[in-house]
């Protein structure tokens, strides 16, 4: 089995129906990023620093050892943008490579990169963007984020810490008045930023006026020693992420400058006169971009695992007539679906980005543009983390489940992802309590439409443009597709499907409302609904790319097999969703049997471009980690030379004098030297 191995690896290749080269290039974004993405890795794989070199396994660490590790890195990448400062190209792609090798890394470097920095350029007027950004570009400050407490994370109008304006001393005075007050799971906290932004209900001239961002020193930067009136410390071991330093933060009475209020959208002058932001919600958007930042590293966690489980899952061969493992349906009809979802979800991405980057426009945010279409991208990003988040779990335990019992050994990997990416259903806002934010903007919006023939201009196409027709949707009677297989000719009946059964569902929901349910009655249906809408989304962003073969800008082979991941995605859609439409009346028991069939008929068509399609990630063997994921397929050798390059795997172990031998020698005839004499 050992030599057939490679063998079927390098077969499976060969059987690929598209460029996998030119697959690799749409991935990354281009042939130009793919190759600087490579070279990246080249670059930091036999960097100590960057990369741990065998025969240390980064799967052994400590907590203490992750931590010190995880810091070296950021020390490092900072030298390194120096060092490369006329190759930025480079750098980001080095930067980018790093964290696809330490999760840890990209979790505590984005803490101060992404969360702290959009407090800043989200929050702040034009003189603390250039004051703050200044201090943050050159890592005087390092930054972390506080928002959630000890009783508070998705409820952040519950928030208990207070900023009291004083306005003899122009200061405000920051403060953790209960022990549920005190700020919770805040990465960096624990043991490295020098400043955090902490949200805070604001207290001025005794009365509460809302929450506001205020930046608060909490250590020396020389010494690392936490200043007075401030506690701060470690949450302690977790369940992944050891080399992120989550910590606590408790303010007594701590007092900051009235300029480190952030002060883009909210005004307060020395006299004490505030300007409240035009909408309280602005407050919370510096979390769309963590959320759409947390689903951009979910696709790179979920890409390893679903390579990691793919390249297994074609060199394991068992059964009567020892067959690949890969070739049975209960295989291979989980993994591939699963793979269609990260395409999708990478190609849409990018969508929801350049919609984002118009409203944002590198900080200069023009208010009334933003606040228009706020709510719009909160829907969008909140569905998408809901969905996302739920899936992605589902994946992971697939992947696990089609390794059978060698991804229970840490070496493989995939224990150490899982528990890294299993912070993401909940950091950036719980999944569910998201889902039920987007399903309340949904019903809004189509109540609006219905009642009002009100729909709002959006500089982009927004997700919820199929509500432009609701009255047609909402008249269809039933899918008016004979053949299921016609889906994969034309691709708008896939679309036509879904937005039917969401305007009729959102709208069966509505109706309840109006007859007297509760919020709380229909929570469980409108967040399936929820889901449903993101996942409609995925499918008519993808297909709206991919229904022309013919598109000049890609590979022919790449235009065809992504034609054929978004119509398997918009299956897959059909199939876990098809119950909704069936409680509509929409759908026909038959055309679910339709849709299972031609389902499983796609899965078996693609089973040949497993290996391509998750080779395209351009994960290479050091990052994945995992020896039973080797690229050349001789995992079974990799395998146990990892097990014999683990420490302490051989040999009498410390505790055998105090614990074994004492059980073991009295029942023994032979004394225990003769025995150890006689067997050497």
């Amino acid at each position: 089995m050992s030599i057939q191995a490679p063998k079927d690896m390098e077969r499976e290749r060969q059987s690929a129906s598209f460029s996998i080269e030119a697959l690799s290039y749409f991935w990354m974004g281009g042939k130009e990023k793919y190759i600087q993405r490579q070279a990246a890795y080249d670059y930091i794989k036999y960097d100590p620093e960057l990369v741990v070199q065998p025969p240390r396994n980064i799967l052994d660490f400590t907590k203490e050892e992750w931590r010190e590790f995880t810091m070296g890195q950021i020390y490092r990448l900072v030298q390194l943008k120096e060092e490369l400062k006329d190759n930025q190209g480079l750098f980001k792609e080095i930067v980018e490579a790093s964290f696809n090798y330490s999760e840890s890394l990209c979790m505590r470097n984005g803490v101060h990169e992404t969360l702290f920095r959009s407090v800043v350029e989200m929050m702040g007027n034009n003189y603390q963007r250039t004051y703050w950004g200044k201090l943050l570009n050159d890592y005087k400050v390092i930054g972390c984020f506080a928002m959630t407490e000890l009783g508070h994370s998705s409820a952040l109008r519950g928030i208990e810490t207070t900023a009291t304006f004083d306005i003899e001393t122009d200061e405000f005075v920051i403060n953790s008045p209960t022990i549920t007050s005190t700020k919770w799971w805040i990465g960096l906290a624990g043991q490295t930023a020098t400043h955090t932004a902490v949200l805070a209900q604001t207290i001025i001239h005794g009365k509460n006026v809302g929450a506001n961002w205020f930046i608060v020193p909490l250590r020396d930067s020389v010494s690392g020693e936490q200043f007075s009136n401030i506690r701060v410390g470690d949450i302690g071991t977790k369940v992944g992420h050891q080399g992120t330093d989550n910590g606590w933060i408790q303010f007594h009475k701590a007092r900051v400058s009235r300029k480190n209020m952030m002060s883009k959208w909210a005004r307060i002058d020395r006299h004490g006169t505030y300007q409240p932001a035009p909408n309280p919600a602005v407050m919370y958007a510096t979390l769309i971009p963590e959320r759409l930042g947390l689903v951009d590293v979910s696709t790179t966690l979920i890409s390893q695992a679903l390579t990691i489980a793919v390249r297994y899952g074609v060199v394991r061969r068992q059964g009567s007539k020892n067959e690949q493992i890969m070739d049975y349906q209960s295989h291979y009809a989980k993994l591939i679906p699963a793979i269609s979802f990260m395409y999708m979800v990478k190609n849409s991405l990018s969508t929801i980005y350049q919609q984002f980057g118009i409203l944002t426009a590198s900080g200069k945010i023009e208010q009334k543009l933003y606040l228009d279409h706020m709510g719009d991208m909160h829907c969008m990003s909140a569905s998408l983390k809901g969905l996302s988040g739920s899936l992605s779990a589902s994946i992971l335990e697939v992947c696990r489940r089609c390794c059978g019992g060698h991804t229970y050994s840490a070496y493989n990997a995939l224990g150490h992802l899982t528990a890294d990416w299993n912070v993401m259903t909940v950091g950036g806002g719980d999944d569910t309590v998201l889902l039920q934010q987007a399903s309340t903007y949904l019903l809004h919006r189509l109540n609006q439409k219905i009642k009002y023939n009100a729909y709002p201009e959006f500089k982009y196409e927004s997700s919820t443009s199929y509500f432009t027709y609701a009255e047609e949707l909402l008249a269809a009677k039933t899918w008016h597709v004979k053949e299921v297989d016609d889906c994969l000719k034309d691709l708008s009946l896939i679309q036509e499907a879904l937005h039917v059964i969401l305007a009729k569902r959102l709208f069966s929901i509505q109706q309840a409302l109006e007859n007297g349910a509760t919020h709380n009655d229909v929570l469980l249906d409108a967040n399936r609904v929820a889901e449903l809408h993101c996942a409609a989304f995925l499918y008519s962003d993808n297909a709206r790319r991919f229904s022309a073969i013919n598109n000049s800008s890609l590979d022919t082979s790449v235009a065809i097999i992504m034609r054929q991941m978004t119509v398997l995605w918009g299956l897959y859609v059909l199939r876990t969703y098809g119950d909704q439409g069936f409680l509509e009346g929409y759908i026909s028991p038959q055309q679910l049997k339709d849709i299972e069939k031609a389902y499983l008929k796609l899965c078996k068509v693609l089973r040949k471009d497993v290996v391509g399609l998750t080779d395209a990630f351009g994960l290479p063997d050091f990052v994945l980690k995992a020896p039973i994921a080797r690229y050349d397929g001789n995992i079974y050798q990799s395998y146990f030379d990892t097990i014999l390059q683990a420490p302490n795997n051989t040999g009498v172990p410390p505790y055998h004098g105090k614990y074994i031998r004492p059980l073991t020698e009295k029942f023994s005839q032979i004394p225990l030297e003769k025995t150890r004499n006689k067997t050497q």
